[in-house]
């Protein structure tokens, strides 16, 4: 009766070209911020971009292994007390008060947590209860706008096999008590098939939750020993963007709950000799990850630094590899696979295509936040975000009529030869009325199919 009622509304609203019901918003763009981040010296939770993101998850909060609750990872970043801590907690609850359109998550979980306690708490009905109780008091002490769960993974690290199955449970069961309170629930997916092959549930969980957070990064790096490109949007090996894209939609994922994830770092190598570019940058040798002054964590690199270094360096170069689409950089003994501005709008067109319900980036901290590369803070989110937007808006104009659709560009370039000289005028008239007639049709169907698809994002968003 729903699916009837939209299509009436939709037809009605086409035939009479009435479309003031279409309110413009921006795509879904959920940007995580890495809590250790504030660590590094520059970075601060109010300094946040909230022009861009719609929704800002922090990660990490952990679990208590002998509770099964919600617990702080390290208090002194999360909390303040007695004048000592960065109580990043405190400083989300202002941002979220300055901008009360923000939606504003806590992850729990991550790879330092590891799977057996999940596992643990999952499989067992009192423990997982109190989980979600924890949740409930964590999300009102913090007046937050809901949770997203990174188990990493189910079924592996320790895990059992059970875990796929207790995975989607546990889910259904936080979502039912968060419904009633307007929670918003989100999971956080590495996306190689291995892992959810393994461990996920992928239409079980796409249905129990509000949106996955697809992180289409990782597919090499330094523990390879040989270089490699840690986010391709294509490759021969099949370990790709696309690839997982496609992969986790035809396991049954709702593609408008899919927030593809987006990298604002990238890997980075101390290759065993010398980078000759000219003869090979793939599969070269390395028995060390580069340590980043700036991560402070070995292998991995922001792009602030990166982009830093390629401006204010000439000893760094800079290239691209056509085959994965993406960039590199190097110097001497130094190989770095990374993303830039060009590189994420490639992989944006994804969430346009397969019509995705918005984008994910990992994470604001490493973008240049501080304008230093570009003369624009959040260079790498502001073009991505700056692209759906634009997209969508070609979409609106389209569906409001004006902007000419293929149809209406076929209707100008017509051109009829008469049968015969006899009856040529009267029989222009005719066929040229068939194809106006034609045209119009195939133009107000396609109009049609704008009005639901574009109806069915804006119930998905007005739900988060």
């Amino acid at each position: 009766m729903e699916a009837f009622l939209k299509l009436c509304f939709c037809f009605l609203t086409v035939l009479l070209f009435n479309v003031d019901f279409i309110e413009g918003k921006k795509p879904v763009v959920t940007c995580y911020v890495a809590a250790w981040a504030v660590n590094r010296g520059k970075w601060n939770i109010s300094e946040a971009d909230t022009k861009h993101c719609t929704h800002i998850i922090y990660a990490y909060m952990g679990m208590n292994e002998n509770t099964s609750e919600i617990m702080n990872v390290d208090p002194l970043i999360d909390l303040e007390e007695e004048g000592k801590g960065k109580a990043q907690l405190k400083q989300l609850t202002e941002l979220k008060k300055a901008n009360p359109d923000l939606k504003i998550l806590a992850s729990v979980g991550g790879w330092l947590q590891g799977s057996v306690k999940f596992s643990e708490m999952a499989r067992t009905s009192s423990k997982s209860t109190t989980f979600i109780n924890s949740l409930i008091k964590f999300i009102r002490q913090w007046e937050l706008d809901g949770i997203d769960i990174c188990w990493q993974f189910p079924g592996q690290r320790g895990g059992k096999p059970e875990d796929r199955k207790n995975f989607v449970n546990l889910l259904k069961d936080i979502k039912k008590t968060f419904v009633p309170e307007g929670w918003l629930l989100t999971v956080h997916i590495i996306a190689h098939r291995d892992k959810i092959r393994l461990g996920y549930d992928v239409k079980s969980i796409s249905d129990a939750v509000d949106y996955i957070n697809l992180a289409a990064v990782e597919y090499n790096g330094p523990w390879m020993r040989n270089t490699g490109i840690m986010a391709p949007l294509n490759s021969t090996d099949g370990n790709n963007v696309i690839a997982s894209l496609d992969y986790v939609l035809q396991r049954g994922a709702n593609s408008s709950k899919i927030l593809l994830g987006l990298p604002t770092y990238g890997h980075a190598y101390i290759t065993d000799d010398k980078i000759e570019i000219e003869k090979k940058y793939i599969g070269l040798p390395s028995d060390h990850a580069f340590p980043s002054p700036w991560t402070q964590e070995p292998g991995i690199i922001a792009y602030n630094e990166i982009c830093f270094n390629l401006k204010n360096d000439k000893n760094w170069k800079e290239g691209f590899d056509k085959n994965s689409s993406t960039p590199f950089a190097y110097v001497d003994k130094i190989f770095v696979s990374f993303d830039n501005k060009r590189s994420l709008i490639e992989k944006a067109k994804l969430v346009i295509s397969r019509r995705l319900g918005g984008m994910m980036l990992w994470s604001l901290d490493m973008d240049d936040f501080q304008g230093v590369c570009h003369n624009e803070s959040y260079p790498m989110l502001s073009a991505v975000t700056d692209f759906l937007i634009s997209e969508e808006e070609k979409i609106e104009k389209t569906l409001l009529g004006t902007e000419p659709s293929e149809s209406e560009d076929k209707q100008e370039h017509i051109t009829i030869a008469p049968e015969s000289a006899n009856e040529g005028g009267n029989q222009i008239k005719k066929v040229q009325t068939v194809n106006i007639i034609t045209i119009e049709l195939d133009l107000f169907i396609s109009k049609l199919y704008h009005c639901l698809e574009f109806l069915q994002k804006q119930i998905t968003r007005n739900k988060s």
